[in-house]
């Protein structure tokens, strides 16, 4: 009996620290374990912060991109209608200017009359040249091309008609040419035209 009962006291005296150890073990886990959950916590919070933060600031800068796409897209607009408005202009004073029948005002020369218009379309030439450089940056490479073409085109053009203008003496070949020129417009500055408005109608989405 007493055998026993030193072998049951032994097991428990045993067993006390193994339970022990093991509910220690167990409480610090779960102080390790909730210590971990409460940074995960602040951790969580901090990253949210820092996301909200970082969406906010997100939001800013495409809302500043869509204001800057927005004016860049107005100025453009406002470029290409413009550029539009003086090349009508200009070609349509170039074919006058070429034209083999004009109406001469009255009290003045045919020579009066043509070197008069040859100084209006210098004028307005030169003038295009300089707007369009200054915004040529809101071109295409292929439009700014176009348009420089046929800038050369009508200068081209208008030279060869001008030196009638200013020279009425010249010799045979000259004054063919300038009366022949009238017919360039339809086979090179029409087709460049045409070209530049197709241009035109891609930039503005059609």
């Amino acid at each position: 009996m007493d055998i026993l009962i030193n072998i049951v006291i032994a097991f428990v005296c045993g067993l006390v620290p193994t339970l022990l150890t093991l509910y220690l073990n167990e409480r610090v886990k779960l102080s390790v374990k909730n210590s971990f959950d409460e940074k995960l916590e602040v951790l969580k919070k901090e990253h949210s912060k820092e996301i909200s933060q970082f969406q906010s600031e997100l939001n800013h800068l495409k809302s500043k991109e869509n204001f800057k796409f927005t004016k860049l897209h107005e100025i453009r607009l406002k470029v290409l209608a413009r550029t539009h408005h003086i090349l009508n202009d200009n070609m349509q004073l170039l074919q006058d200017f070429i034209s083999p029948t004009k109406i001469i005002p009255e009290g003045k020369t045919v020579e009066m009359y043509e070197k008069e218009f040859s100084l209006r379309y210098k004028e307005k030439h030169n003038k295009f040249i300089r707007y369009f450089n200054h915004y040529a940056i809101y071109f295409s490479e292929d439009l700014e091309k176009l348009i420089r073409e046929y800038v050369a085109s009508s200068a081209k053009v208008f030279d060869i008609y001008d030196r009638k203008v200013h020279f009425p003496k010249s010799d045979d070949q000259i004054l063919q040419e300038a009366y022949s020129v009238y017919s360039k417009m339809p086979l090179e500055i029409y087709p460049l035209k045409k070209q530049i408005e197709t241009k035109f109608r891609e930039l503005l989405g059609e």
